[in-house]
């Protein structure tokens, strides 16, 4: 058993209380459509950052359990929206909320999530300097015009198969890692954290979530269907211009390239095309996205290092959530 589970356990259950606090209302099917997703369970992830970045500079655990909720809420938010324009039909083993609920009111749904994470956001600053309840809506407010930006070239990236490293690295800076990387920051401004600290927590976060898309986008080739909870091979049906896709494209024989672009995008494409391509996607490009991978979880490791730590166990804690990320492999 991992020393930390006790630590871990009692922030995802205090967080998980503050959702439930927090998502309900009269009009049932729409609470029940906002709730759905946090019920099918999620590695909470952002929140254990939040809240530990919080107690690694000293903070409050009430208001950095507030503040963990408001990211997951966020999150939970663009998963949503997410898996309506990818048209995709799983999302943790289960039907997604506009299969469940129908599109309408998932959008709906997905809409007030988003009103509901300002809502908890500023029940966590209450009390705070007025320039500190500034800066964390700040940091918060600017994660969501990021990921939107991330997001939009996700999409526009899925038309084009001239994609390069450059850009595929700054689309997941924006749509994935800006949310751990404002994780981070948030708990290191309100536990009380220096400015360099903050900065530095941030970098943390931004690191480890690159890391944890890349390892993400590995995982959708190496993975089975139960593992994922989503269907086997959905980054090549819709087109997805990963790390592992952009290498291979580069570094494939033509008659490989041939295949590859044949089945990117192909909503058709058959599971033996998908996989055939998957393949010789892999053959190019595997070892290549590890070796990146890693390279960002050392300098989300290094980034950590350079905050004073006033408690050892969160520092181990969020060791550990990198170490995390980059096992997925496994």
């Amino acid at each position: 058993m991992n020393p930390l589970d006790d630590y871990f356990n009692d922030i995802i259950s205090s967080v998980n209380k503050v959702i439930e606090d927090y998502i309900k209302g009269d009009i049932k099917e729409l609470y029940e459509a906002s709730y759905y997703l946090f019920k099918a369970g999620g590695k909470r992830l952002r929140p254990l950052i939040l809240v530990s970045s919080s107690d690694l500079v000293g903070g409050e655990r009430e208001r950095a359990y507030l503040a963990g909720a408001a990211v997951e809420v966020l999150h939970t938010f663009t998963l949503i929206h997410d898996d309506i324009m990818d048209q995709d039909t799983l999302r943790r083993g289960m039907p997604t909320v506009h299969v469940k609920f129908g599109i309408p009111m998932a959008i709906l749904a997905g809409d007030l999530l988003h009103a509901k994470a300002f809502q908890i956001l500023n029940d966590s600053v209450k009390g705070l300097p007025s320039e500190k309840i500034t800066k964390a809506f700040q940091i918060f407010t600017e994660s969501i015009i990021i990921i939107s930006e991330g997001q939009t070239l996700d999409m526009q990236f899925e038309g084009r198969n001239d994609v390069s490293e450059d850009e595929y690295m700054d689309m997941i800076s924006k749509k994935t890692a800006k949310l751990f990387s404002a994780s981070a920051a948030l708990g290191g401004l309100i536990g009380g954290g220096d400015y360099k600290e903050v900065e530095s927590l941030g970098k943390y976060g931004l690191y480890l979530g690159i890391a944890f898309q890349i390892i993400d986008d590995i995982l959708g080739l190496t993975s089975t269907e139960e593992e994922l909870g989503k269907p086997i091979y959905s980054d090549i049906r819709e087109g997805k211009k990963t790390i592992l896709v952009i290498k291979a494209l580069k570094e494939a024989k033509e008659d490989e390239r041939k295949i590859i672009l044949m089945t990117l995008g192909n909503r058709k494409a058959t599971r033996e095309e998908l996989s055939r391509a998957a393949d010789i996607i892999r053959s190019y490009s595997l070892n290549y996205a590890y070796d990146l991978a890693d390279r960002y979880y050392a300098m989300a490791i290094e980034a950590l290092r350079s905050v004073r730590w006033r408690n050892e166990i969160a520092g181990k804690a969020l060791n550990y959530l990198a170490e995390f990320t980059i096992k997925r492999r496994k």
